[in-house]
C-alpha cells in the first residue's frame, strides 16, 4: 500500500481541490492511502465532504502561507499542515508527501526534518519536460545562488533520476548561452570542467535553449533562477499559444492533450530522505490529480532510496 501524506493548505484554489483530487486518485487506484493534512481555521468556507476507505484527515492549528519569508522561526510551526506531512514522512507513516505550498518553506523543512542524502549535495527541484522519452530539467528554484559544485551535483541528481524512473542513459547537457567554450559565466565554464572530468555521468557540454524539449542531451542543469524562468516563460507561452488558437477559432486541444499527458505534473524535490512532489501553487483539478499520481509513481520506485544507493555507488567506485 502506497501512503500518500496530502498537504491540503497549499494551493491557490484552497483545500476544496485537494478533497477532490484525492477521491479521484484514489477511486482509480486500490493498493493507495491518502492522509490529508488540513486546517479548518484558515477555510471557514469550505464544508468538509464525507471521508473513505483510505482517506483520512489529520486537523492542523496551523498553515504556512506561501509569501511567508524562511526564518528560523519556521522550523518550531510544528502544527502547521507542511510540518506535519513531513514529519510523517521521516517516522515512516507515510511514502511521499505532496505539497503546493511555499517553495522555500518545503525546502528548508525538507531538509530540517528529513536531512539530506549526502553532505554538501544541495537538493534541487527536478521537473520532467517529457515522460517518454524521459527528459528533466535541474533545478527549478530550490537554490538560486549556485556555485560550481552545487550545479556538479545537480548534474548528478538528475542523471540518477533518469535511472530510476526510465531505461533512458542519462546524457546531461549544462545550459548556457551557447555551446562555444568561451561562452558563458566563470561559473559556468567551471563547472564545465567539473563535468568534463566525470566518468558519470556522460557529460556532453553546453545546452542551448532550443535544446530544452528535444536533443540528446535529457538532463538539462541550471541554477534554481534560470531554470524557474526557464519553466514559467514555458508555461506563458503554451498559455498564450492556447488562448490565441481560441481566439481565432482554432482547435487548442493538440496543445492541452500534449501538455496534460506527455509530462508529469508539479517538481520532485531530489537529494533529501524521502520523497517529495512539489506542485504548482495555481494548480486545477487535473493538475492536483497529477502531482498525487506523480508522487505515487516516484513512492513505487522508492526514488529517494534508489538515488541515494546510485550516488552511493558512484561515491565508492
Amino acid at each position: 500500500m502506497i501512503r500518500v501524506a496530502l498537504d491540503a493548505m497549499g494551493g491557490d484554489l484552497g483545500p476544496r481541490i485537494a478533497f477532490e483530487g484525492a477521491l479521484q486518485v484514489l477511486s482509480q487506484h486500490d493498493d493507495v492511502e491518502i492522509v490529508l493534512y488540513y486546517s479548518p481555521s484558515s477555510s471557514s468556507d469550505f464544508e468538509l465532504p464525507p471521508l473513505c476507505d483510505r482517506l483520512s484527515l489529520v486537523i492542523c492549528r496551523d498553515v504556512i502561507d506561501v509569501d511567508e519569508e524562511i526564518v528560523l522561526s519556521l522550523f518550531r510551526r510544528y502544527e502547521s499542515t507542511l510540518y506535519k506531512a513531513l514529519k510523517s514522512l521521516s517516522v515512516n507513516s507515510a511514502d511521499v508527501v505532496v505539497t503546493l505550498g511555499n517553495t522555500g518553506a518545503m525546502v528548508a523543512l525538507a531538509r530540517h526534518i528529513l536531512g539530506v542524502i549526502r553532505p554538501k549535495l544541495y537538493p534541487a527541484l527536478i521537473r520532467e519536460l517529457h515522460s517518454n522519452p524521459l527528459r528533466c530539467l535541474v533545478d527549478l528554484g530550490a537554490n538560486v545562488h549556485c556555485p560550481p559544485s552545487m550545479l556538479e551535483g545537480f548534474a548528478e541528481l538528475g542523471a540518477a533520476y533518469v535511472e530510476a524512473l526510465s531505461d533512458e542513459k542519462p546524457k546531461v547537457g549544462l545550459l548556457n548561452v551557447g555551446v562555444e567554450s568561451s561562452k558563458g559565466s566563470s561559473v559556468i565554464r567551471e563547472t564545465d570542467a567539473l563535468l568534463a572530468a566525470k566518468s558519470w555521468p556522460d557529460y556532453l557540454g553546453y545546452a542551448e535553449g532550443t535544446e530544452l524539449f528535444h536533443g540528446e542531451k535529457n538532463v538539462i542543469v541550471c541554477d534554481g533562477m534560470v531554470g524557474n524562468a526557464v519553466l514559467k516563460a514555458s508555461e506563458g507561452l503554451l498559455s498564450y499559444l492556447v488562448g490565441q488558437l481560441k481566439a481565432q477559432g482554432g482547435d487548442e486541444s493538440l496543445f492541452e492533450t500534449f501538455y496534460q499527458t506527455k509530462h508529469r505534473h508539479g517538481a520532485c524535490l531530489v537529494g533529501v530522505n524521502g520523497n517529495l512532489v512539489k506542485g504548482h501553487g495555481r494548480s486545477d483539478f487535473q493538475a492536483m490529480v497529477g502531482a498525487i499520481e506523480y508522487g505515487i509513481d516516484i513512492a513505487r520506485v522508492d526514488l529517494s532510496t534508489v538515488v541515494r544507493e546510485r550516488l552511493d555507488n558512484e561515491e565508492f567506485k
